[in-house]
């Protein structure tokens, strides 16, 4: 094809695409028909010298979604004013010019082009470098762009980089080899900021911190990136974070290097090691958060998602996380989407852990080690659609797992040590589900599975493809047979006797050992009573939990009173009985609520200023509720406002409800303040809830 006029496309009016790359073409001629295009594809023609006549027609047209992709034309020379009045979507200019000279003529040839998307550079495998030079991007200040991609460019200074840039909302650096970027200043209405497969080993702070407007920023598959040096917080108006693919080492995330106040998405995956030692206090709008990938701390061991109430993305996949907490996804009140492959669970939190999950709509639990799952497990999940259990250790599925997914449409148990499935699993199977995936499981085909392999083979007739791998393991002469094949005659009468034979072995057996098994079983009581009783033994007699600007009352007032007395209590205070070099959350979790019989909330305008009594009046009433332990008891210092209480409904509701002590500075009141803040804590140490 030598022209686009030879293209008789002018009778399909729809057309919207038009790839005519790889052939003759040597003139930018595009006829009026083609106006329409949405795309216009001239790839690797022989266009050399674009004429300032081939693009009269052009001129002043309504071309503003037009894409126009022009890369590998060995491009020569432009006409100086070639594009002038030319409007269009996208101009893709990569892989045109072969020298830095001719890159340079060429953009200050198209002065008076509007584009919203520009493209120029190298690709990787191109014969000739492009390396940037002082003034080679100058012709940008007579164009009228919005979005900007270089790619391929060698560039050693980034000096008179930025200098037209003043009007660009979008800048993208992709596969180039800049190592850092000058000291200078910008005056920019940047809004997104991208930089791929660079050889920087330190963040652009000082280049960054300058783009005030950024909303989104990318800095991405850039191997020697190890660690961020500065804090971002002057992005005060970032929203999308992406640090994936680098090889980031962060011992302290996330609030004193990441901006939080309007940050709604931050994506780490793919790094080294991320340290979370802080609880996301300051990302309040936060909606997803990628971790997949790194290795990361803490996630699991202490509640640190327990102020994210908005977010609806968690990805932990391949984080080798082990959770042994009820309360590691606490907080997440409408999370719809959560990944935790390869990482596992302690068994005994299995039946609680997701039972805050109430908007959860995909649960990803692939590679979690999972041998058996408790009926209560999903029992809260009532708007979950998609649960992902393939490549565990499950031996079974039973029905009171799935009765409580009334929304769920797609299962995957794929890759487990499942032998078949009871009539019950079957039924709950059959009524609502979409896709059901069984496939690379150990199958029985003997006649205790007869009912779950006519249930296949009935499936099999609707949907060939449901059971093309599903391929029995036992017995031996069926081994490698599709189940659907498998028709088996079963003589139920035999089986019955057999079985019935079985019970009555095994009575005989009970009874034969009845009495070593009975003081067995009691002597294994008794320990583990003792276990028990051991482990309600309580530090102290409360737990205060108050801001740090009320210290002086509890100094002066509150402990002297309390520990001074008759009897004598025993307070648990941070600025005393915290220990140093252990995590925060640890000595409020460990060393605070849990070896406290009770927890005094000291109620004040400071109180209500500070996020971290906030968090651990939270944790205090998690853990009371999932362990039953743990009295709250109100103290309130000072009057609090009611546009305080709104932001704390969770106070205001437990305000609401329960009876609080109020301390007055009038002896006779003090009097009776103290008798009845004794009468609540000897009331504790009467009974001791056990754990």
């Amino acid at each position: 094809l030598a022209s686009l006029s030879e293209l008789q496309v002018g009778h399909f009016p729809s057309l919207q695409e038009l790839n005519a790359a790889k052939n003759c073409i040597d003139l930018l001629h595009i006829p009026s028909y083609l106006f329409k295009l949405h795309v216009l594809d001239l790839r690797a023609n022989r266009i050399t010298k674009i004429n300032k006549e081939d693009l009269d027609n052009l001129r002043d047209a309504n071309t503003s979604n037009l894409s126009l992709i022009l890369s590998h034309n060995s491009i020569n020379s432009i006409d100086p004013g070639a594009f002038r009045f030319v409007t269009l979507q996208l101009l893709h200019l990569r892989g045109c010019f072969s020298h830095e000279d001719i890159m340079e003529a060429s953009l200050n040839a198209i002065s008076g082009l509007r584009v919203q998307k520009l493209l120029i550079g190298q690709y990787r495998n191109s014969p000739t470098n492009v390396h940037f030079k002082e003034n080679l991007l100058e012709g940008l200040c007579g164009l009228e762009v919005e979005e900007l991609t270089i790619t391929g460019l060698y560039i050693r200074s980034t000096n008179t980089f930025f200098e037209c840039m003043e009007n660009i909302t979008s800048l993208r650096f992709i596969h180039t080899n800049l190592y850092q970027f000058s000291h200078e200043s910008i005056a920019s209405n940047m809004q997104k900021f991208e930089l791929k497969n660079s050889a920087i080993v330190k963040t652009p702070f000082y280049i960054i911190s300058e783009l005030k407007h950024l909303k989104e920023l990318r800095i991405t598959n850039n191997k020697r990136l190890t660690n961020i040096d500065y804090s971002l917080q002057t992005l005060d108006k970032l929203e999308f974070l992406d640090l994936s693919n680098n090889n980031i080492m962060m011992q302290s995330c996330c609030d004193e290097s990441i901006p939080g106040k309007s940050l709604k998405h931050l994506n780490f995956s793919y790094n080294s090691y991320i340290g979370l030692r802080s609880f996301f206090l300051n990302m309040p709008h936060l909606l997803s958060l990628d971790l997949s990938h790194s290795k990361v701390d803490s996630v699991g061991q202490f509640p640190i998602f327990m102020t994210l109430y908005n977010l609806t993305y968690l990805d932990l996949s391949y984080t080798s996380c082990h959770f042994v907490i009820h309360c590691s996804f606490c907080g997440l009140f409408n999370l719809v989407e959560l990944r935790v492959p390869h990482t596992t669970f302690a068994p005994d939190i299995l039946a609680s852990v997701f039972q805050n999950l109430s908007s959860l709509r995909l649960l990803d639990m692939e590679s979690c080690g999972l041998e058996s799952l408790p009926n209560e497990m999903f029992g809260h999940l009532k708007r979950l659609q998609v649960l992902n259990l393939s490549k565990n250790k499950l031996m079974e599925l039973p029905a009171s797992v799935l009765l409580s997914l009334f929304a769920l449409q797609h299962l995957n148990i794929r890759s487990n040590s499942i032998q078949g499935l009871s009539n019950d699993t079957i039924q709950v199977l059959s009524k609502s589900l979409e896709k059901v995936d069984l496939s690379d499981n150990p199958y029985d085909c003997s006649c205790t599975q007869e009912q779950f392999l006519t249930w296949v083979r009935e499936l099999s007739i609707k949907n060939p493809n449901f059971s093309s791998h599903l391929e029995c393991k036992t017995p031996e002469h069926l081994q490698g047979s599709l189940l659907r094949d498998v028709n088996l005659k079963c003589s139920w009468t035999l089986i019955y006797i057999t079985m019935l034979l079985s019970v009555v072995i095994v009575v005989l057996l009970l009874l034969v050992y009845h009495f070593y098994l009975k003081n067995s079983f009691l002597y294994l009581c008794f320990c583990h009573r003792g276990y028990k009783k051991s482990a309600t033994e309580k530090t102290y007699d409360a737990f205060v939990i108050h801001s740090s600007l009320d210290e002086e009352w509890v100094r002066e007032e509150l402990l002297p009173e309390l520990e001074g007395g008759d009897p004598s209590f025993q307070l648990c205070v941070h600025y005393r009985n915290f220990e140093a070099g252990k995590l925060i959350l640890e000595n409020i979790f460990y060393n605070g609520i849990c070896c406290s019989r009770n927890a005094l909330v000291l109620l004040s305008p400071n109180f209500m200023e500070s996020k971290w009594c906030s968090f651990e009046f939270r944790l205090a009433l998690f853990w009371r509720f999932l362990e039953d332990e743990c009295g709250i008891i109100l103290i309130l210092l000072e009057p609090i406002r009611e546009d305080q209480l709104k932001h704390m409904y969770v106070l205001k509701k437990y305000l609401s409800s329960k009876t609080y002590l109020k301390w007055d500075k009038n002896d006779k009141e003090k009097e009776v303040f103290w008798k009845r803040l004794r009468k609540a804590l000897t009331q504790s140490r009467k009974v001791d809830v056990p754990l």
